[in-house]
């Protein structure tokens, strides 16, 4: 037997025992699921609130509007903003798609465990409760773990992603728990969903970037996916602001939300057009990976402060700063991150949600401090209602910003370590990085060469000459 037959047989009783560990622990994760439901999570109903006010219909009537736009954006827009790449698309819509439910499900628990700690009840003789803004809160919690899979592109198997929807959030929800108790305010998760999202995924990143992902040419990206991606990124762009609207204060609050967050992304996509002209591969030409992913930064950087009083002017000139340094990022800093720190980061999300998102962090600080400094601004009940912490709400939300980057880096570094662990079983062959074919049957139009341990599962290409592409 040669090298290479050896190779390949032992590559494939690694991958069926890849396989049996992922269906066993999907498996297993779903019954956890069912048992803790049935016995602890009920639904809302208005006898708990007393009274003849229909409290279970007022909030479905305001919130299930935002939460259909929250559910677009994760499993449509992060689905399709990731499908680019030419050999990946299955694996950037599937694992999304699993994933992203599997968080949901599992969110619902946290956020009640999370409640139960808060208000100090017993897990023993009290039941949760849930309603629409419990799984909308499931969703923020998945488009945390999808931005850290904007890192992970390509890099990784079916088992992987798994512990990662396991384990990130668990800390995702310690986040919001330490939120709550220092009452710091983050209305659209800036910090606690792009911020803490992107540097958990860059620390994962991290432990599984390597010299075979590094010098794939599977890296790049296609005509075609690169339109089904821009497709993705205006979904986002069209629903970012619902998505940092959806559990503002109503009111003046909601409506600043909404308005701040359009504007701001107005601002970026227009920045990105500039800027993308300007010194895009120092062509002079645009490039569609600065305008699928730099034009959102304008949202992600209204994440923290959106419902503030902080001008027009200032929403669309948050907009342009964040949209110029998104795009300055992914033409410098992600070569120079790959190249130096062995981070690539494939999405480059580092630049479309962990320094807008950092940013945005900071400007809330200084809205805050200049809030407290100008009570003019609000009015007394708003400014209790919107700064929690009173004249302490500056530093709490400085605080705040710097443990999400702590406990994204922590939580990174546990789960990263076990994903590089994990990555003997059903690991990656050179040819496999960025490709479908590891762990999908592909259609018959799959570029004949690719195939899962033969070519039996492919047919011919469709097409005669290979499409361009560009690092992408």
């Amino acid at each position: 037997m040669s090298q290479d037959e050896d190779d390949k047989r032992l590559t494939l009783k690694s991958r069926k025992t890849e396989s049996l560990m992922f269906v066993i622990g999907l498996f297993l994760f779903q019954v956890f699921m069912i048992v803790l439901f049935a016995i602890w999570v009920r639904y809302d109903t208005n006898a708990r609130y007393g009274g003849g006010f229909d409290q279970v219909q007022d909030e479905i009537d305001h919130t299930y509007g935002y939460f259909r736009d929250v559910n677009i954006m994760i499993f449509f827009g992060f689905g399709f903003l990731m499908v680019f790449l030419r050999r990946y698309g299955y694996s950037a819509l599937g694992y999304t798609f699993i994933i992203s439910a599997m968080v949901a499900q599992w969110s619902v628990l946290l956020m009640g465990f999370v409640e139960f700690i808060l208000h100090n009840e017993s897990f023993r003789h009290e039941l949760f409760y849930f309603n629409v803004e419990t799984l909308l809160n499931g969703l923020f919690c998945a488009g945390a773990v999808m931005i850290t899979y904007g890192a992970l592109l390509g890099k990784v198997t079916p088992l992987q992603m798994l512990i990662v929807g396991i384990l990130e959030p668990m800390f995702y929800f310690l986040n919001m728990y330490i939120m709550e108790k220092i009452k710091a305010f983050d209305v659209g998760g800036g910090m606690t969903i792009h911020t803490f999202g992107c540097y958990f995924g860059l620390t994962v990143c991290w432990f599984i970037t390597n010299k075979k992902a590094k010098t794939s040419p599977e890296n790049a990206a296609s005509y075609v996916g690169d339109l089904f991606a821009m497709a993705g990124s205006l979904f986002l762009w069209m629903m970012w602001p619902s998505f940092n609207a959806a559990i503002a204060p109503r009111g003046d609050p909601q409506l600043r939300a909404i308005a701040n967050t359009f504007l701001s992304l107005t601002g970026s996509t227009i920045a990105t057009f500039i800027v993308s002209r300007l010194c895009g591969h120092f062509g002079h030409k645009l490039d569609m990976v600065h305008v699928q992913n730099s034009t959102l930064a304008g949202g992600v950087v209204q994440g923290v402060l959106a419902h503030l009083n902080i001008g027009p002017a200032s929403a669309i000139s948050m907009g342009f700063i964040v949209g110029t340094i998104s795009v300055l990022g992914y033409v410098y800093l992600t070569p120079f991150l790959a190249k130096r720190f062995n981070l690539q980061d494939t999405c480059g999300i580092n630049n479309l949600h962990g320094m807008p998102g950092f940013i945005g962090s900071i400007a809330a600080v200084i809205a805050a401090a200049h809030a407290i400094n100008d009570r003019s601004l609000y009015s007394d009940v708003e400014f209790n209602i919107l700064f929690p912490a009173g004249d302490e709400q500056a530093k709490r939300n400085a605080a705040m910003t710097f443990i999400v980057v702590g406990v994204g880096i922590v939580g990174g570094l546990i789960t990263g370590a076990i994903l590089k662990l994990v990555r003997k079983i059903g690991g990656l062959r050179k040819e496999e990085y960025f490709s479908d074919h590891a762990f999908w049957h592909v259609a018959s139009d799959y570029p004949s060469g690719f195939g899962s341990g033969d070519d039996s599962e492919t047919g011919p290409s469709s097409h005669s000459v290979e499409l361009e592409s560009k690092e992408h």
